[in-house]
């Protein structure tokens, strides 16, 4: 049976006339994948007005057995 660690990485993220300040996702998601982390899912969390300035990767490897 594969094993698998998890881990989630904050990504910045803007919406509207400011989107030009958002991070740079491949740049942050190419560096985790030289690291053996795969993308598992982006999770986009909502605040009581609705907009979320962040973005959550859940990233995923597998453990050497």
């Amino acid at each position: 049976m594969n094993k698998y660690e998890f881990k989630s990485v904050l990504l910045p993220y803007k919406t509207g006339i400011f989107q030009g300040d958002s991070a740079d996702l491949s740049a942050i998601l190419n560096k985790e994948g030289a690291e053996g982390w795969q993308l598992s899912q982006i999770v986009l969390p909502s605040t009581m007005w609705g907009r979320a300035n962040t973005m959550v990767a859940i990233m995923q490897r597998a453990v050497p057995a």
